[in-house]
């Protein structure tokens, strides 16, 4: 690998990826007839121009021979040889290298003087009409404002990608825009936050009590409090917290409070007896999923008694299975209202209800969907009932092109009865857009886990539902006789109960649960790394990369995900084909994650995939749903290696082993929801690895870190008394 800098000529643009500007090109060095493939990020550029670049020369596995490119930066031709041999490349449709030569002959060197300020004596030419003349005037004049767009933005201190996407958002206003408030961008740019505005910002010399950049802290502050699942903050908290994060007066920052108000950058609302500080995208939400939601409970079946308990017959004489009196409960509740919850740990049976119901709303000729929050949970929920079960984002067809869901409250969707699995997954903006999308005489059942951790985005969906004691709720308690003979159910229950561990089977169990007590970290890890490369394979047959997952309960530290990750690739697979991305690298047979939404590429915060191929500066990564999807360099930020990841970002997942190690050094995090939720994502088998201290800690802590929302407000006043906005 080594350095390349210099000048030359793009003759050939041979791929670009429209969603991120990656393109791989061929690139002749001045003074040279060689064609190089230059690959990377490329914006504003095209055939035949004159550019500058920096990179790195390197082999690809697969296309051999690459540049790949830190910097390219379009260049303007600067004498008439070169605007000959720019307006000859092809640059400008109908004009080619003869119409080139003549303008050269006609006007000499004052060629560029005519293209920059009499665009107009071009017709002067034998030749060139007037509709040619402007067409090479305007072609001139775009690429004379890309070249001044981007050494602009490069003179700020951005690089290509980010130029690239101000140019894509902005056009010719893009250095206007960027130079007069910066923190505009965090909100409409993507890829940009506030700490990059905020870095833009400084170079241009805005003070740090600047009105926008209080507003622009504001903003981000909401923003990353929703995700960490508030959907308001208390207007004290924020004040507060803002002024400490910016390193301003409250007071400041309270008169910028004012002011965004006004404009409705933010909703302050004292309709529950404090100031809740909302943004207006997540009090709409909120708001809509109470109405809808309220909108379902009014509403009745009006179909005879008779009828509906011959659907219930039909769907337990389906099951061929003697149902519980919880179950029969559940099938019978949700076939009388349009809107129930169905809730109960593992071995409780939901899933066989779900097949009943499914039976029994056919029976009354409904048409049923079934979704899920996740690929992985909607293709856990089809193997489980046989019936195809979507993602919600596909079930309300989302449209990466447009940015929203083609299925809403004027397009609803093709069904009159929805079973929604694994809702406590669900945020408040995914609840409130498939509510939205449901016909006004649709069924609707929610089924989840209220025990387990609460979604990754904004609201607490299922609890709030649950708590606003009006929407039928069936909880089931009862654990079946076959899965007692699980150590896996009886100690999740046992957690729940605040129980300690049992590793004891029952006459005739399974030995699927166990626990290694490891006291010092190091230890804790290199019996984790063991457990997942010798003795699991060895002793149960399972393959150390497809089924075993280690779930942390953080991401740093010694037993975090992160370097669990490192130490597991390396003992995994640890040579082959790789992709790299700073510090990390992505090889072939790697197990990966995708943290953050991707619409374009239809991949989700949480989904689960493995590296099929490396080639031309891609990732080839099949997704747990069967799905191809192709990562470029840029998009390697939103994927992280999946051997360890942290047991939020396990829900709605099953694993056939799960490895936890749980120590003091969680401490922070130590919940029994957490340790919970963890141990019931595994289906065959669970080893947890640490401290028996640690361990009793999170039983002992039953408190749910407190999440700011008001659904559980909202839906029971529209359910008692209604009301309109």
């Amino acid at each position: 690998m080594s350095d390349v800098a210099g000048t030359g000529q793009i003759t050939r643009i041979v791929f670009v990826n429209p969603t991120n500007g990656y393109t791989v090109a061929h690139y002749v060095p001045e003074g040279s007839e060689k064609v190089e493939v230059v690959v990377g990020v490329m914006p504003a550029v095209s055939e035949g121009d004159l550019v500058r670049i920096a990179g790195r020369r390197v082999v690809d596995p697969k296309f051999g021979n690459q540049i790949r490119l830190d910097h390219i930066e379009p260049m303007l031709p600067n004498s008439a040889d070169g605007t000959r041999r720019w307006l000859g490349s092809g640059a400008i449709p109908g004009v080619g290298p003869a119409t080139a030569q003549r303008l050269v002959e006609f006007f000499g060197d004052d060629l560029l003087t005519v293209l920059d300020v009499y665009p107009e004596r071009l017709t002067e030419v034998p030749g060139i009409g007037s509709k040619k003349g402007e067409a090479i005037a305007r072609a001139w004049h775009q690429k004379v404002t890309s070249r001044r767009m981007l050494v602009g933005l490069y003179g700020m201190g951005l690089g290509n990608a980010l130029s690239g996407r101000l140019v894509a958002q902005y056009g010719e206003n893009a250095v206007r825009i960027a130079s007069e408030n910066p923190y505009r961008l965090a909100r409409e740019v993507r890829g940009v936050g506030f700490l990059t505005a905020d870095r833009l910002a400084r170079t241009l010399g805005i003070a740090q009590n600047a009105p926008i950049r209080i507003e622009g802290g504001i903003l981000y502050y909401l923003d990353q409090q929703g995700g960490e699942g508030h959907c308001f903050v208390p207007r004290e908290v924020l004040v507060e917290q803002a002024a400490e994060f910016l390193g301003v007066d409250i007071l400041e920052v309270e008169a910028v409070l004012g002011r965004m108000q006004q404009e409705r950058l933010i909703v302050i609302e004292t309709r529950y007896g404090g100031d809740d500080l909302y943004t207006p995208r997540l009090l709409r939400c909120e708001f809509d999923s109470a109405r809808h939601i309220a909108r379902l409970l009014r509403s009745s079946d009006d179909r005879p008694q008779a009828r509906l308990r011959r659907a219930l017959e039909q769907g337990i004489s389906f099951i061929r299975l003697d149902l519980t009196e919880e179950q029969v409960q559940a099938v019978w509740t949700a076939l009388c209202n349009r809107c129930t919850i169905i809730t109960g740990g593992p071995g409780t049976g939901k899933t066989t209800v779900i097949k009943a119901l499914i039976s029994a709303l056919r029976y009354l000729n409904e048409e049923v969907a079934l979704c899920a929050p996740t690929g992985r949970a909607a293709k856990r929920m089809t193997e489980t009932t046989g019936v195809e079960a979507r993602t919600i984002h596909r079930l309300l067809e989302y449209n990466p092109g447009e940015g929203r869901f083609q299925r809403d409250a004027d397009r609803p969707i093709d069904a009159t009865a929805v079973i929604v699995d694994e809702v406590s997954m669900i945020d408040i903006e995914l609840m409130a857009a498939l509510l939205a999308a449901l016909p006004a005489d649709t069924r609707l059942i929610l089924v989840g886990d209220k025990d387990q951790l609460e979604s990754v985005g904004p609201g607490a969906v299922l609890r709030d539902l649950i708590d606003s004691g009006t929407v039928p709720c069936i909880r089931f308690t009862q654990i079946h006789r076959q899965a007692e003979r699980s150590l896996i159910v009886v100690n999740s229950h046992r957690v729940l109960r605040g129980e300690q561990l049992s590793t004891n089977s029952a006459p005739g169990g399974n030995p699927d649960f166990f626990f290694m007590e490891r006291g010092d970290p190091e230890a804790c890890s290199d019996s984790i790394v063991e457990l997942v490369r010798d003795r699991i394979p060895s002793r149960f047959r399972f393959d150390p990369i497809r089924d075993v997952q280690v779930l942390a309960p953080m991401h740093k530290g010694s037993l975090g995900a992160q370097n669990l990750n490192e130490r597991l690739q390396k003992e995994l697979n640890p040579t082959g084909q790789e992709m790299r991305k700073g510090d990390r690298a992505f090889r072939r047979g790697d197990r990966v994650m995708q943290i953050k939404n991707n619409y374009d590429k239809e991949v989700f915060n949480g989904d689960v995939g493995f590296v099929d191929s490396v080639a031309m500066d891609k990732l080839f990564v099949i997704m747990s749903d069967g799905r191809r999807v192709v990562y470029d360099d840029s998009d390697l930020e939103e994927l992280v290696l999946a051997y360890a990841v942290t047991v939020h970002k396990s829900q709605g997942s099953e694993y056939p082993v799960v490895v936890m190690p749980i120590h003091t050094q969680h401490y922070v995090m130590l919940r029994r929801n957490l340790l919970y939720t963890a141990m019931t994502r595994g289906k065959k088998l669970v080893v947890v690895v640490g401290t028996r201290r640690a361990v009793a800690l999170a039983i002992r802590n039953d408190q749910t870190r407190q999440r700011f929302t008001r659904l559980a407000d909202r839906v029971r006043e529209l359910a008692h008394y209604g009301y309109s906005r």
